[in-house]
C-alpha cells in the first residue's frame, strides 16, 4: 500500500489506495470499498476522493480501520484529514505541527520532517526569499549580523543563519570554494498543501511589512496607496484577472533589471468591507 507518511492530502492518499486495490483484484470497485469502511452509500469513497464529501471524525475512524492502519498510521490519517479539512488558518497551523510530529517519530521520519518544514519555511517566512535576494545582489560569506542588518525591518543573526541553511539544504543556493555563497537556479517541489500553509502566513507577515513599512519609512522610500469601489462580482472577477496581468509585467521588468541593489515586497489585496455576506 502507499506510504500515508508521504502524503499531504487524504484524498489523494485515498485515490492511490483505491488504484492499489483495483490492480490486485480487478473486479474491485468504489462500492466495495465504501462497504469494506461500511458506509451504506456506495458513492461515498467517490466523492469524497473526488472532493464532492468531507469526512467526519467519525468517517475518518472507519476508513482507518477499513484500511488497517496501525495506530500511529490512524493518527496521522485522522489529523491528515483535520488538517486538510480545516476552515480558519490558525487550525491548519495546528495540524501541520501535530502531523509533523507523528511523521517525524517514525524510523527516518526526522529527515522527511525537517525537509518539511523547510519548504514550509521558505513560503511561510517572509524574510527566507528576501535573503536569497540579498545573496544574490551582494557577496555573502558568513557574516550573518550583517546579512540580518540588510533587511527591513533587520532579523535576529540566528534568523539569518537558519535562512541560508534552509537556502542551501533546499539546493536554492551553494556555498563556493572561497566560502562564499551563489544562487542556484532551482525551484523546490513541494506539496501543494505546504505551499498554500505557507503562502497563507507569509501573505499575513507582508501586510504586518507593508504597516511597518508606512508607519517608519519616508514618502520616497515606499509607495502605498488604496482604492475603494463599488462593484459587482463580475467586475470583481475582472480586476483579479488585471491584477494577476499586472503581476507578471512586474515579474519580467525585475527580471530583466541588471542593476538590481535593492529587495521590494509588492502587496496586492483586494477584499469587501461591506456586503460580506449579502
Amino acid at each position: 500500500m502507499p506510504d500515508l507518511f508521504s502524503y499531504t492530502d487524504y484524498r489523494h492518499y485515498l485515490a492511490d489506495c483505491y488504484r492499489e486495490y483495483k490492480n490486485r483484484n480487478r473486479v474491485f470497485t468504489y462500492q466495495m470499498f465504501a462497504e469494506k469502511a461500511g458506509f451504506p452509500n456506495r458513492g461515498f469513497i467517490h466523492n469524497v476522493i473526488t472532493g464532492q464529501k468531507n469526512l467526519s471524525s467519525s468517517s475518518a475512524v472507519k476508513i482507518s480501520q477499513a484500511l488497517e492502519l496501525n495506530a500511529k498510521e490512524a493518527d496521522y490519517f485522522e489529523n491528515l484529514v483535520a488538517f486538510n479539512q480545516a476552515k480558519t488558518l490558525r487550525e491548519r497551523n495546528y495540524f501541520f505541527v501535530k502531523l509533523n510530529a507523528i511523521r517525524g517519530n517514525r524510523p527516518g521520519g526526522a529527515l522527511v520532517r525537517e525537509t518539511r518544514r523547510e519548504q514550509y519555511d521558505f513560503y511561510s517566512a517572509w524574510y527566507i526569499g528576501a535573503v536569497r535576494s540579498l545573496i544574490d545582489m551582494h557577496p555573502f560569506k558568513d557574516d550573518f549580523h550583517r546579512l540580518a542588518r540588510m533587511l527591513f525591518p533587520p532579523i535576529k543573526p540566528r534568523e539569518a543563519q537558519r535562512a541560508v541553511m534552509v537556502l542551501e539544504n533546499l539546493g536554492m543556493i551553494r556555498k563556493k570554494r572561497d566560502g562564499y555563497y551563489t544562487v542556484s537556479d532551482k525551484t523546490i517541489t513541494a506539496g501543494r498543501e505546504i505551499v498554500q500553509l505557507g503562502l497563507q502566513n507569509f501573505q499575513l507577515q507582508t501586510m504586518e511589512l507593508a504597516k511597518k513599512a508606512f508607519q517608519d519609512l519616508p514618502k520616497d522610500k515606499r509607495h502605498i496607496s488604496g482604492l475603494t469601489l463599488g462593484i459587482s462580482g463580475k467586475t470583481y472577477e475582472a480586476i483579479c484577472r488585471e491584477i494577476d496581468e499586472f503581476r507578471s509585467k512586474l515579474l519580467a521588468l525585475a527580471e530583466a533589471d541588471d542593476e538590481a541593489d535593492a529587495v521590494y515586497q509588492v502587496n496586492f489585496h483586494l477584499f469587501p468591507i461591506a456586503n460580506v455576506n449579502h
